[in-house]
């Protein structure tokens, strides 16, 4: 089985809990959220790095070569967005760097900055390159104002988890060759988003002394509305004390 059918999808509502569990020792060795067919993404990712050192990974590499499959379980389902980042188990590390974090305050920014929230795509441990590529595109933004923009945070549950540089920012028509992703399926409604690229990332640069500090740090008391279901928001400097969005 590699998919919910329609009628389960409905069952489970927009967000649920899952579990992978391995076969051998029946313990559960990853949880996290999802929508719709998102359980069983994780052994097709397995099976693109084959050789990923990433602990996830290997556990389903190495239940595969053992001649087994990964068991999946659902916790719960019919979750909001909100009651899916409370289920979801936290170490007590993780738990620390997100409501720990030190606070971005409005006297910091000193860049115009697109705040993008990767709720949805964010896993823990993930990738770098996948991170990137998650953060970077492709979004509903327009041309002319995403241009002027200095800095894209990535942000999971208010912690700012990345911060790129734009080089360059690509429609995906013009670009299906240079898109973020391979699950990408282009529309008539998805063809003239935007996606972006950080040639200094791409080439393995360090972060630079502005991405170093705004790394690792809080935007919840930023006056945003994170609640909002657009994904997108635009900060800039402060001007007469205020910020706009």
């Amino acid at each position: 089985m590699d998919r919910f059918s329609e009628k389960s999808l409905l069952s489970l509502g927009d967000y649920y809990v899952y579990g992978l569990i391995d076969p051998r020792s029946k313990q559960i060795f990853y949880i996290g959220k999802g929508t719709k067919n998102r359980v069983f993404e994780h052994e097709k990712e397995s099976l693109g790095s084959p050789d990923s050192e990433k602990l996830k990974l290997k556990t389903i590499a190495d239940i595969k070569n053992a001649g087994f499959e990964v068991e999946k379980i659902i916790i719960n389902s019919n979750l909001t967005e909100e009651e899916v980042f409370a289920a979801e188990a936290l170490s007590v590390d993780e738990y620390e760097r997100i409501n720990g974090a030190s606070p971005l305050e409005e006297k910091d920014i000193r860049h115009k900055i697109l705040v993008i929230k990767i709720n949805r795509l964010y896993q823990r441990g993930m990738d770098e390159k996948v991170l990137y590529d998650a953060v970077r595109g492709v979004w509903r933004v327009s041309k002319e104002k995403v241009r002027t923009v200095e800095y894209v945070f990535g942000v999971y549950n208010s912690l700012i988890v990345a911060v790129y540089k734009p080089s360059e920012w690509f429609v995906c028509k013009e670009a299906k060759d240079r898109l973020p992703r391979q699950d990408i399926v282009l529309t008539p409604k998805t063809e003239n988003r935007l996606f972006f690229v950080d040639e200094r990332y791409e080439q393995g640069f360090p972060l630079d002394e502005n991405e170093s500090f705004y790394i690792g740090k809080s935007i919840a008391g930023l006056k945003l509305n994170q609640s909002a279901q657009n994904p997108i928001t635009y900060l800039y400097p402060l001007e007469k004390d205020k910020i706009h969005i």
